[in-house]
């Protein structure tokens, strides 16, 4: 599990922005909302909240590029090749220093601290420290293209510092030859599930793939008729294993225009099936509807959201969601945060969200410390601040206080009316376009 991630020079990021998972002394939801490990305890669920263009998804965005890095960098990076990383864009002196990224995770009951700072030209600095017992082990540290290898924690990387260029990461390519502890990181981090709220039809083929399922399809129907949705069941036409079956069925003389419309290659098609009524709102039967054609943008997002939220409880998957809230209703972003948040269910799932919704700001679903407001200081630079640092009083009504504004990371908006109602320019033009009609 993530145990927190430090950024700084990215993007809006300009000093050191910490997101940490590690559970602060708080009583709230100390029976649900936590995981213990060795002693320690850590949220499951993390909340980012600011105004637009505050830096909630660089936050985001630095994680899964940290990811993609690790996962890619000794095989995407040429020798000389430009590393693609953005420091922080409002400081001339930024772009001479490096960017920095250090992330500690839980993996196989240890700890692991890994870090790198680079700049475009080059590896500055890198290192992997595994933790046991509170003590702490440096597998290998990196200054430049002088490297420290543990020849005993970490044996089968020592003699491929040859092998590592100034512009690529050690850890990638003691992965790409085949180091045993560096794989399991770099599995780690392609585990990720990561989800842009605005984008989510990527994502249906989770759903497809457990609907097929005989251990899951009822659970996925399940979650389905559990968020009020009006849907009773589901139907799913996928021509690439029924494709010859489904032209039985079609009459003759519609063949042609099936063939044209569909293929072995399209993708499933979802008929929802409702309840049906006469005229006096007595049942009489079901009727089926096409879920891309006919469902709101609401039910079709849940629907292709569903299949991956429960593969991610059942597979202990880190999760990251921009725009969160994005066409789900609030009551079922509570259902979801409360998926993860729960104890009833045996997983080691995390979340990490973006949301506008100040609904969820609710004392009754979240920790102090699972809530996080950025904003951006003078110079535009992004700040994150946790709650718990705020320290309101329990009867405080935490989505008020933030609007008002208390909290940070709201817009502040000046008067929209004023820049057209006292505009004579525009004013004068409006007035002559009336009278020529």
């Amino acid at each position: 599990m993530l145990v927190y991630f430090k950024i700084s020079n990215y993007k809006s990021v300009d000093k050191e922005v910490v997101v940490n998972f590690t559970a602060t002394a708080l009583n709230d939801h100390s029976e649900s909302n936590l995981y213990e490990e060795d002693g320690d305890q850590y949220l499951k669920s993390i909340l980012l909240y600011g105004h637009n263009a505050s830096g909630k998804s660089t936050i985001l965005n630095a994680l899964v590029y940290l990811r993609w890095f690790i996962n890619n960098s000794a095989t995407d990076k040429e020798n000389g090749e430009k590393i693609k990383v953005k420091p922080f864009e409002f400081r001339a002196s930024s772009k001479k220093k490096p960017s920095t990224f250090e992330i500690c995770f839980i993996l196989n009951k240890k700890k692991y601290k890994y870090g790198v700072e680079m700049t475009e030209n080059l590896i500055h600095r890198e290192w992997l420290i595994e933790s046991k017992a509170k003590k702490e082990y440096p597998l290998f540290l990196r200054i430049g293209q002088e490297f420290d290898v543990d020849k005993r924690r970490f044996a089968e990387a020592d003699g491929l510092q040859k092998r590592t260029r100034k512009n690529v990461l050690f850890l990638s390519v003691c992965t790409q030859w085949n180091v045993a502890k560096a794989q399991v990181i770099d599995e780690w981090f392609q585990d990720f599930v990561t989800i842009h709220g605005l984008a989510d039809e990527r994502y249906r083929e989770f759903t497809f793939d457990l609907l097929k399922s005989r251990k899951y399809n009822k659970v996925v129907k399940r979650f389905l008729q559990k968020a009020d949705l009006g849907i009773n069941d589901l139907q799913v036409i996928d021509f690439g294993t029924s494709f010859n079956d489904i032209l039985k069925r079609v009459p003759e003389e519609a063949v042609d225009n099936f063939k044209k419309k569909f293929s072995e290659e399209s993708e499933p098609v979802v008929f929802t099936i409702h309840d049906q009524f006469n005229d006096l709102d007595e049942k009489i039967g079901q009727t089926s509807l096409d879920l891309d054609r006919t469902g709101s943008e609401g039910t079709k997002k849940y629907f292709n959201l569903v299949g991956l939220i429960i593969v991610a409880l059942l597979e202990n998957r880190f999760v990251i969601i921009d725009e969160f809230d994005a066409r789900l209703h609030t009551l079922l972003t509570k259902a979801i945060l409360r998926l993860f948040n729960s104890a009833k269910i045996k997983s080691r799932a995390q979340l990490l969200v973006v949301s506008h919704d100040t609904a969820l700001l609710d004392r009754d679903l979240l920790r102090r410390d699972q809530i996080y407001f950025l904003d951006k200081n003078k110079v535009g630079a992004t700040e994150a601040t946790s709650l718990v640092e705020y320290k309101p009083r329990k009867e405080t009504p935490i989505d008020k206080n933030y609007l008002e504004g208390r909290y940070g990371g709201i817009p502040f908006i000046d008067d929209l009316e004023s820049l057209l109602e006292d505009d004579d320019e525009i004013n004068s033009k409006r007035d002559g376009e009336e009278e020529e009609r």
